[in-house]
């Protein structure tokens, strides 16, 4: 399983770098920079972590679920951090580990912030931090442990804008998994998470100018 993750990572970077050399030349305003935008997206991703600070990637988490969000600010920063703010609630209702055991789950994030750098062109970066709660079949690992987890993660990503208002979005994050000593035991999972998704977006204030030229053509010249 740990062989397909370097698959999916290799495939995911790949991607990034192509759409980002064909498009990031062209001019457009990315509906991320824009308070109000709402946003949808249905992502898939794949963890491969060390448990118990073992020195080898021993254990893979393989998820999948969706994304609601909002542009809550206007352009705020200085220089190249200047950018938006976003939040977002996450529902993971596919979350599978596998390797030293198997077991099945699902995921709640509930606070997802996610900050958008202002680029020009149609690659836009982001920064994101991440705060889930988990709930699987088994305990993670087995003993004396729990079948409840938090799993918080940050990274950085990059979207691509093939349309106005859709995105390719591609990430890479830090990831950590532990029941928070809500068991005798609280051993980690560290690994890095690597995700590829899809945005629909829909601004607040859509653009006005084809309705005022439809009502000129209607009513006519006073």
């Amino acid at each position: 399983m740990t062989r397909g993750i370097l698959h999916f990572v290799a495939v995911t970077l790949t991607s990034a770098m192509l759409s980002s050399s064909m498009l990031s030349g062209q001019d457009f305003i990315a509906p991320t920079q824009m308070k109000g935008t709402k946003d949808t997206e249905i992502w898939a991703g794949g963890v491969a972590a060390q448990h118990d600070g073992t020195t080898t990637f021993n254990t893979d988490f393989w998820m999948a679920g969706v994304r609601f969000g909002r542009i809550l600010t206007a352009e705020h920063g200085p220089g190249w951090l200047r950018g938006t703010l976003q939040w977002n609630f996450g529902v993971i209702p596919l979350f599978v580990v596998s390797n030293l055991q198997t077991a099945y789950g699902a995921e709640i994030e509930p606070v997802v912030g996610r900050w958008h750098f202002k680029h020009k062109g149609r690659v836009a970066p982001y920064f994101e931090m991440a705060g889930g709660l988990v709930i699987t079949s088994s305990k993670i690992p087995p003993g004396d442990t729990s079948k409840f987890n938090v799993a918080p993660s940050f990274g950085f990503g990059w979207q691509v804008f093939p349309h106005a208002q859709r995105a390719i979005d591609m990430g890479v994050h830090a990831w950590h998994l532990s029941n928070a000593w809500t068991a005798p035991r609280n051993p980690s999972a560290n690994g890095i998470l690597f995700t590829i998704g899809y945005h629909w977006f829909r601004p607040k204030n859509q653009p006005t100018a084809s309705r005022e030229s439809g009502s000129e053509q209607k009513g006519g010249p006073k």
